[in-house]
């Protein structure tokens, strides 16, 4: 079990890290993060309805949004379960590449 924690942890820092390297920020503080699943924030001009269809619809991969009051705010990349560091990687490559394409200005 203490295995599957720390492979949970590594994915999520290496997802974070990823994020950050993109000049996204995060929505919650490290000491919170989640190792489960990791919310960004949308940027101001970030389009997050249309970041999702981007990656859905053109490079065959889902997030998530925000919901409630956060809806339109933020999105999810989640890394619960048999998700690899490629897995993320190939997800962070192709989120550099829709971020413009929904409004996204670093």
């Amino acid at each position: 079990m203490q295995n599957i924690f720390k492979r949970h942890q590594k994915i999520a820092d290496f997802t974070r890290k990823g994020v950050k390297e993109l000049g996204l920020t995060l929505l919650a503080e490290e000491k919170y993060a989640s190792n489960t699943v990791t919310a960004i924030v949308a940027t101001e001009g970030l389009d997050v309805k249309k970041l999702l269809k981007i990656m859905r619809e053109e490079y065959n991969t889902v997030l998530a949004g925000g919901q409630g009051p956060l809806e339109g705010k933020i999105f999810r990349i989640g890394h619960l379960g048999w998700v690899t560091e490629n897995d993320i990687k190939v997800t962070l490559d192709n989120l550099k590449l829709a971020l413009p394409k929904a409004g996204f200005r670093s």
